[in-house]
Formats: C-alpha cells, sequence, structure tokens
C-alpha cells in the first residue's frame, strides 16, 4: 500500500472513531456505572468486534449476508434489540435505585464490559458495509485481502482503543462531582435514553 493511501486511511478511521455513537454511549455508561476498568475492557470489546467484522469482510461472509436481505434484517433487528435494551435496562435499574444516594448499575465483571463491547459492534450492519466498501479502496489487487484487510483493522483497532480509554479516563478525573447522585442518575438516564434511542432508530431505518 502506498503511503499516501495509508495516510488517508488512518485520517478517515481516526475521524470516524471521534464521531459520537452507539459506542461513545456505551463506554460512558459502563464507566460510570462500573468504573475505569470497565470502561477500558468495553473499549477493548468494541475494538476486537473491529477484527471479527473485517475477518468476515475479508473471507466474503460479510457479502453474502447483506446480499441477502432477510440475514441483514434479521441481524439489523438483533443489534437493534440489543442496543434498546441496554438503554432501557440502564433507565429502568437507575429509576429502581432513584432513592439510594449514589445511584449505580450492578457492578459486574470486566468480561461484562467487554462482551457487551464485543457485541455492539458484531451485531451492528452498519460495521459491515462500512468495512465491505471501504476497505477494497486501499487493497491493492495483488495483496492478500484478508491479512491486508487485518492490518488495516489493526490502526481502526488502535484508535478505538485511544479515544474510548481517554474518554474512560476523563469520567474517571471527575469521579468526584460525578459521585453526586443527582448527577450520577441524570448521565444514567441520559445514556440510557440514548442507547435506546439508537436501537430504536437502527432498527426503523430502511
Amino acid at each position: 500500500m502506498v503511503p499516501e493511501r495509508l495516510i488517508a486511511y488512518t485520517i478517515a478511521v481516526a475521524i470516524l472513531t471521534l464521531i459520537p455513537g452507539a459506542d461513545t454511549m456505551l463506554v460512558l455508561r459502563n464507566a460510570l456505572a462500573r468504573g475505569r476498568l470497565a470502561g477500558i475492557a468495553t473499549a477493548f470489546g468494541i475494538g476486537s468486534g473491529l477484527f471479527v467484522q473485517a475477518t468476515l469482510s475479508g473471507l466474503g461472509l460479510a457479502a453474502i449476508v447483506l446480499q441477502s436481505a432477510q440475514l441483514y434484517h434479521a441481524l439489523k433487528l438483533a443489534g437493534a434489540c440489543y442496543l434498546a435494551g441496554l438503554g432501557l435496562w440502564t433507565i429502568i435499574t437507575t429509576w429502581r435505585q432513584r432513592s439510594t444516594e449514589e445511584p449505580h448499575l450492578p457492578v459486574g465483571q470486566e468480561r461484562h464490559a467487554f462482551v457487551e463491547g464485543l457485541l455492539s459492534n458484531v451485531l451492528n450492519p452498519k460495521v459491515a458495509v462500512f468495512y465491505l466498501a471501504f476497505l477494497p479502496q486501499f487493497i491493492d489487487p495483488g495483496d492478500p485481502v484478508l491479512w491486508s484487510a487485518l492490518a488495516l483493522t489493526t490502526i481502526h483497532f488502535m484508535f478505538s482503543i485511544l479515544w474510548f480509554s481517554t474518554l474512560t479516563f476523563v469520567v474517571a478525573g471527575v469521579s468526584v462531582w460525578l459521585r453526586r447522585s443527582d448527577v450520577r442518575r441524570r448521565l444514567n438516564y441520559a445514556t440510557g435514553a440514548v442507547l435506546a434511542g439508537l436501537g430504536v432508530r437502527l432498527a426503523v431505518e430502511a
């Protein structure tokens, strides 16, 4: 790959990573509710999901899914239900704990946060569409498709880990303010509502 194309790809994935979306909300949710390690674990789960999507795209499996309307819509619905479920669960749990001084979600092991981040990307058909449409532009005809896709995804992975880990540490840095029950509750409601809204949006999109 020529350096100019590699630079263009790097800039593109950096911008894509910085755009707020479901992944951002999930990292903030887990960092607020479960702590710094959970936020970082979520970031690594999200990054690992990128490799899953890149592998499927490189092997052509993602193309098969996208060519089948039923499979595509089934995957989209699964991802939508997953996001909406996380959002509603966050809202309901916060509401049930509204009488406590410091409302929080039940603290789980970091592997749960990792799995949530992983599923957030694996169940998102938009990520598959992105890799199928985007990666081929930066892979030369003579290059091995799968290994080239994984190499490019490593750059995306590194940006994701760096950005989402930064968000996690920023949240931890203002933890004293966030310990206020009213602030914590409002943030939980906000992140839950955004996740649920993103799930509904994904479900109704054509």
